[in-house]
């Protein structure tokens, strides 16, 4: 197994660990909880930073004048349900040694997500950072499309399309742990002696718009990142897998 494929292992766990806190937040912890757990994290927060935070999750914590609590707990519970069963699908021994578990999880976690899919865009819209609803409006179509081109593939027993497909699909999902780790890593760009090289400058400078700038191109560096190692891993790898004929 090689560094992509420990990566990528590695990724998927810490994924379910992510959506498996985040429902437990929502679920029971307060917004003071919330923004105490945000601002001991490894992100770029200076005080308007942590208050950025703040007002993001005061809507869902049903303060403030919008109330959506119910409904990220439900987004949250089913994109548990999502990250869990991606997990598994992406586990080699449940793929060649009880099929049968690959295919029903598969069925369940594509449903699972269609069934989800008019609540993911109800929240997209309803969410105040401009950039991200230009990056997300793309992935919130891949869902949908990769996740029935994956299962009209396998369908029709064409493996290959199938096995491309669903890592896109997969990746639909994977972005938004992409975007965390992405703004964890803008802590060390914008530290140090080169932060004033950055258009931002150090993060302990950010005012408010700084840090929804910030926000911004964390999320939209996320999409490459995202997309382009899984297009690699979709597209190109396998043609490279394949043996060399005389």
């Amino acid at each position: 197994m090689g560094f992509w494929s420990y990566a990528a292992s590695a990724g998927t766990f810490l994924t379910v660990l992510w959506a498996a806190k985040s429902a437990v937040a929502y679920y029971t912890w307060t917004l003071d909880d919330m923004v105490e757990d945000v601002a001991s994290s490894p992100l770029p927060l200076n005080q308007n930073g942590i208050q950025y935070w703040k007002d993001i999750l005061a809507p869902y914590t049903d303060l403030g004048t919008v109330k959506k609590r119910a409904a990220i707990q439900m987004h949250m519970a089913t994109t548990l349900v999502i990250a869990f069963g991606l997990c598994i699908q992406f586990m080699k021994t449940i793929r060649r040694k009880n099929m049968d578990v690959h295919r029903w999880v598969g069925r369940a976690t594509l449903l699972a997500s269609l069934l989800s899919y008019p609540h993911f865009v109800s929240l997209l819209d309803g969410f105040g950072q401009q950039t991200a609803k230009y990056v997300e409006a793309p992935i919130l179509l891949g869902i949908p499309y990769f996740g029935v081109q994956g299962y009209r593939a396998v369908r029709a027993k064409n493996i290959a399309e199938h096995r491309s497909n669903m890592i896109m699909f997969g990746a639909c999902f994977y972005f938004f742990g992409v975007a965390r780790l992405v703004m964890m890593a803008m802590n060390v760009v914008h530290s140090g002696p080169w932060a004033k090289y950055t258009g931002l400058g150090d993060w302990r400078d950010w005012s408010g718009g700084d840090v929804d700038q910030f926000f911004g191109i964390s999320i939209a560096l996320s999409f490459p990142i995202t997309f382009g190692v899984a297009a690699y891993n979709a597209y190109i790898l396998p043609g490279k897998s394949k043996p060399k004929t005389a």
